[in-house]
């Protein structure tokens, strides 16, 4: 849902999910990034509501990104089509004192001075999908929202300005057994002035509990992924990245961690959920 609104309100009636991230373990001012989110599907099955909280630490920079998110779903027979919505807030706080300048006259940065700002921003989506398939595209920052610092310095004064993300995924579910499921996946995101950015997942569901699988960040990454789902109900997924760019010499590796509540609350399932939505229904729900 941070990547493309329109995923809002694809699971079940209420959906809860926690993310923390720690990069390139080792690397003074790496990031690392903490993410509540939660999302519902209400009005007949027909619109998603949620929101998600993140909290993006990166060098001097601290953002806090508060966002609300609202999905519309078009049924059709075997699957349905959504277009989402999000609006943003970002709070971001930069820190002088974390900063080593090469030229200490540099009148650009004040090192002394811890300066905040914030703006509004908003994302767009579009999913199609089933419990077996979902093709998806997201704008992100189409605002291009801009963080002022330093207002009343003249000398100073300067502008540090989001770039809008687009992206594209696609995944496909694949079973033979039902006590094998082949989740496979792709990513992929373009950002001006930075490296494309590519990536291949392939997990396997073992009898809706345990989970296993990888990732490829094509020139940067490789990801070794174990999960366990408790009760239907909660799943817990550790991931941890091999870097495979010039940086591997830098850090010793990227550690994220995922839980996921999703539940029904003992409603009907045929009317809430995703069964009774597609005519297969082989899938589970934390996919």
């Amino acid at each position: 849902m941070l990547a493309n609104p329109a995923f809002c309100g694809t699971k079940r009636l209420v959906d809860i999910r926690l993310n923390y991230r720690n990069q390139w373990t080792g690397f003074e001012g790496a990031p690392k990034t903490y993410v509540l989110s939660l999302n519902s599907r209400l009005w007949k099955g027909r619109l998603g509501l949620g929101g998600f909280v993140f909290n993006d630490v990166i060098g001097p920079f601290k953002t806090i990104n508060s966002s609300l998110n609202v999905a519309y779903h078009l049924k059709f027979p075997d699957s349905e089509f959504s277009i989402g919505f999000q609006g943003n807030y970002m709070k971001q706080k930069f820190i002088g004192t974390d900063i080593t300048l090469r030229n200490q006259q540099d009148k650009a940065v004040n090192q002394y001075i811890t300066d905040k700002a914030g703006d509004f921003d908003a994302s767009i989506g579009l999913l199609y999908y089933n419990d077996r398939f979902h093709i998806g595209l997201g704008a992100n920052n189409i605002v291009e929202s801009a963080f002022e610092y330093y207002k009343n310095d003249t000398l100073k004064k300067g502008n540090y300005t989001n770039s809008a993300h687009y992206n594209f995924s696609a995944g496909y579910n694949w079973s033979d057994n039902p006590d094998f499921t082949f989740e496979n996946s792709i990513y992929a995101a373009y950002v001006s002035g930075v490296p494309f950015l590519f990536d291949y997942t392939l997990r396997l569901h073992i009898k809706k509990q345990l989970l296993v699988g990888g990732s490829i960040r094509f020139g940067d990454a490789i990801a070794l992924q174990l999960g366990y789902t408790i009760k239907d109900k909660i799943q817990i997924v550790y991931s941890y990245d091999f870097v495979t760019s010039a940086l591997r010499k830098y850090q010793s590796g990227t550690h994220e961690i995922s839980m996921i509540f999703s539940s029904n609350f003992g409603t009907d399932k045929k009317k809430r959920g995703f069964n009774g939505r597609f005519l297969k229904q082989r899938f589970q729900y934390l996919l």
